[in-house]
């Protein structure tokens, strides 16, 4: 058995850590799951797939909100830089402001979801290193709407379904945030 505070292996008779001095429980509890299914048993002290997973599933989630700024910051300074530039140097091209705001305007919208994604990428990572008792949702409805970013949120977000999604996560990700 293992501390689920600092990870310290302990007997399994143990009723307290030797490390840090928290408290186990005497046996497991079992908690209600899905309708048919058998119950889901949780043994604090016992790391499942969530505590092992879910310090890198915050940082690749901070990592994947600074790309999205980057992200930002580029479309910011093709949209009113580049493309000012660039289309009033074709010959031929029927430059006129009313296109040029059009463009601009594309590209505002853009960035607007673009830094809402980023802003909800940074929000994700905060919760789950945080271990907020909101951060696994937070961190589902995120890792669904990065799915439609190929390839880098595509991957991320069937890595952050597959540790918080399962039923065993959810009761797991509950007793970790009120730890």
């Amino acid at each position: 058995m293992f501390c689920d505070q600092c990870g310290r292996e302990a007997a399994s008779e143990a009723r307290f850590c030797s490390n840090c001095g928290r408290a186990f429980s005497a046996m497991a509890t079992p908690n209600a799951g899905p309708a048919g299914a058998p119950p889901v048993y949780y043994q604090p002290g016992v790391s499942g797939r969530l505590n092992s997973h879910l310090r890198t599933l915050g940082i690749l989630w901070l990592v994947y909100g600074v790309l999205l700024a980057f992200n930002v910051v580029g479309l910011w300074f093709v949209g009113r830089m580049v493309i000012p530039a660039v289309l009033s140097n074709i010959p031929g091209f029927p430059y006129s402001p009313p296109i040029e705001h059009l463009i601009r305007g594309g590209i505002f919208i853009a960035s607007g979801i673009l830094f809402l994604q980023t802003a909800l990428a940074f929000i994700t990572a905060w919760g789950l290193l945080e271990r907020q008792s909101w951060g696994r949702i937070v961190g589902i409805v995120a890792g669904i709407f990065a799915l439609i970013r190929i390839p880098f949120g595509t991957a991320l977000g069937i890595y952050t379904l597959w540790v918080l999604l399962p039923a065993t996560s959810e009761i797991e990700y509950r007793n970790l945030a009120r730890a």
